[in-house]
């Protein structure tokens, strides 16, 4: 009962405002007929939530002018933001098939018509629209952007990329980041595919990426993949390692291809090696999640409880690298002991004020694994690993 009170009231400020809008610029072109008769009869209809009856009542009307037009987009917008889909392009599609409508309302409609579609999923519908209005309008740089969200969800990669250049060609916005994402994605369908001719045109990818943005760590981490494809394991296994020494903050995306690589070229020792001169990473003990994954056959007891109680002692432990310890205690890898026993309590007091996860700088979306695009605002390169510090004693400022 209240949603639909809040609704009533919600149509009532909204058709208010159109009113006063039409009945102001009527009175001032000193017009005795103020408000159509069919206004008024559709803000009947409206207020009694007869919407299909106004819709009718609105499309009836013998003529459209300016002033008329807007309010017809206005009501469209109106029903596209409840959710009503299907109303607003009814209205939208009544404005665009008027003989009497101006070149610049009828394309102003067509923009709006376009969202209708590219909200209620019909993206092709969208396209061809969008597409057409791209070569018409003056400025289409709005246009392009809804162009590119669609091509964005369709995966095509290759169109993206040639609107986002057509983008910044109009524009002062830089979308060498997002290009080189583009190209990112194009590069992993191609390694999917694994052949040699495919790895080939992986690997142009993966360039063009890199010209686009040349600290692009996605790219660099294909590099790997595809030498690592190639059954170049050396070549490999150094791409991965110059992802720890200039990009730290991002090395626990590459752990478990270097665990693999490693295996592959039969020094699993030696990555027992490298495990532990991860000091010099900002927080290490992020890089021994599940680290009875990568733990070496040879590689004895002691050395795996000197390992963690390392890292134990800086503080540097969340819940997760917490079980996994746990775990290997249950394995009788880790002894139960008093030293073991402080371990597992101090992770515990610390863990109340920290939390390790990854989160949006654009949108705040918080996740416990990697996307290099948002999901929430599908902004790219905004999601990165963090370390959340909450106070017991929060101050609040309203």
């Amino acid at each position: 009962m209240y949603i639909a009170i809040s609704t009533i009231i919600f149509l009532i400020i909204i058709i208010s405002a159109i009113l006063f809008y039409v009945s102001i610029k009527s009175f001032y072109k000193k017009n005795p007929n103020n408000i159509p008769t069919e206004y008024l009869q559709s803000m009947n209809y409206l207020l009694s939530e007869q919407h299909d009856k106004a819709i009718d009542t609105f499309m009836s009307m013998v003529s459209v002018n300016k002033d008329t037009a807007e309010t017809h987009i206005i009501l469209g917008n109106l029903f596209r933001n409840r959710g009503e889909v299907d109303r607003a392009i009814r209205i939208h599609q009544n404005l665009i098939a008027r003989p009497e409508l101006k070149p610049e309302i009828r394309q102003q409609c067509s923009i709006e018509l376009a969202r209708d579609y590219l909200k209620s999923g019909f993206l092709d519908r969208a396209e061809q629209i969008f597409k057409k209005l791209s070569f018409e309008i003056d400025n289409p740089v709005v246009v392009c952007l809804h162009l590119k969200e669609i091509y964005e969800q369709e995966k095509e990669w290759k169109k993206a990329i040639g609107i986002s250049e057509r983008i910044q060609s109009i524009s002062n916005e830089d979308l060498s980041d997002t290009i080189s994402h583009y190209y990112c994605e194009l590069a992993e369908n191609e390694i999917i595919l694994s052949s040699e001719e495919n790895l080939n045109e992986a690997k142009k990818y993966i360039n063009k990426a890199l010209n686009y943005n040349k600290k692009s760590v996605r790219a660099l981490i294909l590099l790997g993949d595809v030498s690592f494809q190639n059954k170049k394991f050396n070549e490999a296994l150094k791409r991965y390692i110059g992802i720890f020494d200039s990009y730290p903050d991002f090395s626990y995306l590459v752990l478990e291809k270097l665990k693999i690589t490693y295996e592959k070229l039969g020094t699993n020792e030696n990555f027992f090696t490298f495990i532990k001169s991860l000091s010099s990473i900002r927080n290490p003990m992020e890089l021994y999640s599940n680290l009875s994954n990568y733990i070496p056959k040879n590689m004895s007891n002691e050395d795996i409880s000197e390992l963690y109680n390392t890292e134990f002692q800086k503080g540097e432990a969340s819940l997760t690298q917490l079980s996994d310890y746990i775990n290997l205690i249950e394995q009788n890898k880790i002894a139960f002991d008093n030293k073991s026993l402080n371990n597992i309590k101090k992770c515990l007091e610390l863990y109340s004020s920290k939390e390790s996860n990854h989160k949006c700088a654009n949108c705040g979306f918080s996740s416990i694994r990697h996307f290099w695009q948002c999901p929430s605002c599908h902004q790219w390169s905004s999601i990165n690993k963090s370390t959340l510090t909450k106070s017991k004693n929060d101050h609040y400022v309203v």
